[in-house]
């Protein structure tokens, strides 16, 4: 069934975003993150995840999400590794909540939203009771060429 996708939901900042789970490798706590001189400030460093060294993302960063946080929770953070165009790489987030189905009725078309905030790496947003999931793209998003 393509038009239900089954996805992982998690939080950034204050906001519930999900990744097709066919992109979804696994989830991790934040491992030891060694920093590269002269890359994009995304860009927070490699990491050794069972002997496969890779790149991590700040996807708050990517995003221009500033809402700030304090200390709280920093050490709390995970890494969510995905997998691009064969390509393993790392993507901070907050936390991940559900792994669900969503089916064609409760997305949203955002074209608007698209031509105004240059959202090509949006899918739509996902309506489901009260909360507001936005669908990343993530091959959109993340160009593993950037490496």
């Amino acid at each position: 069934m393509d038009d239900v996708p089954k996805v992982v939901v998690f939080k950034l900042a204050s906001n519930e975003y999900c990744l097709r789970v066919t992109g979804v490798r696994e989830v991790l706590k934040l491992q030891d993150i060694t920093s590269i001189p002269n890359t994009p400030d995304y860009i927070v460093g490699v990491t050794n995840i069972r002997g496969e060294i890779m790149p991590i993302i700040d996807l708050r960063r990517k995003l221009n999400l500033f809402e700030d946080l304090g200390d709280e929770g920093v050490d709390e953070k995970l890494v969510m590794v995905v997998e691009i165009d064969g390509v393993p790489i790392g993507i901070l987030v907050d936390s991940v909540s559900d792994v669900m189905q969503i089916s064609a009725e409760q997305i949203e078309d955002i074209e608007g939203i698209k031509k105004n905030a240059s959202g090509e790496y949006i899918e739509g947003i996902a309506k489901i009771g009260n909360r507001l999931i936005i669908i990343l793209d993530i091959k959109n998003l993340i160009d593993p060429q950037e490496f």
